[in-house]
């Protein structure tokens, strides 16, 4: 794994991923360096439709960024679901970063985003026990770290106060997560398979996967939702079902 990514700053300022805020489908597209991505912007009120539960915006996880170097792993994250949100009612928390070796299934590894559970924010831990969603066999990945083995920190920033006018749902809020995690850390996983990195909130009520290719040199295409299939071809995109 000897490409190197761009110098990214963890600030949550998504712009050094070539991220903009103009009100266009071009918003969401990065810097072509980036090796793996996907985009599922969606919209709408509380009860809106969302995969596979309901919370329209507020619950929306809208992309998925990876890139990584020879010494870090790099993690952005849009979402419509504020950091700030805490589990009661029916309101529920964000989730953690988890990133499956191997594409198996099984998310060895952990990224505590807000420490809301009592683990070290920017902690990277080897899971033993993952949160579930609402939603039984229709959940599409793990949601949070409830049990396993601090392996050392990374960084994680996000930001508590949403912008609009990102993408083409101009009014739609948009809270954003970025975040750095030392490659050693994961040990000899590191560059030995491809991976998966997912996230969602505590509830599940949708979620991103991002696979990636160790190696790679291109970008794998990510995933816009939700368009016409005039702008999918314009961007050179192809749209891709979530494993």
């Amino acid at each position: 794994m000897s490409l190197q990514a761009s110098a990214y700053t963890i600030d949550a300022n998504l712009a050094d991923w070539g991220l903009t805020r103009t009100g266009s489908v071009a918003d969401w597209t990065p810097n072509a360096s980036v090796k793996a991505w996907a985009v599922e912007d969606q919209t709408g009120g509380i009860n809106t439709r969302l995969t596979p539960g309901y919370g329209g915006q507020a619950y929306d996880v809208e992309a998925l960024y990876v890139d990584y170097d020879v010494q870090y792993l790099y993690l952005a994250l849009v979402t419509g679901h504020n950091p700030l949100t805490q589990d009661g009612g029916n309101h529920y928390a964000p989730g953690d970063f988890a990133i499956d070796f191997g594409r198996n299934g099984v998310y060895e590894f952990g990224l505590e985003t807000t420490g809301s559970n009592g683990n070290k924010q920017g902690g990277l831990y080897a899971v033993s026990l993952w949160g579930a969603g609402l939603w039984g066999a229709a959940n599409e990945g793990p949601t949070s770290i409830l049990a396993g083995d601090l392996l050392g920190m990374g960084v994680v920033a996000y930001t508590t106060t949403g912008v609009a006018n990102m993408g083409v749902h101009a009014a739609d809020k948009h809270f954003f997560y970025e975040a750095r995690i030392p490659v050693a850390l994961f040990g000899t996983y590191w560059g030995a398979d491809a991976f998966d990195v997912h996230w969602t909130m505590s509830c599940a009520n949708d979620s991103l996967k991002v696979d990636v290719i160790p190696g790679a040199s291109v970008p794998e295409p990510g995933t816009l939702a939700l368009l016409p299939l005039g702008l999918l071809g314009m961007f050179g995109l192809t749209r891709r079902r979530r494993a």
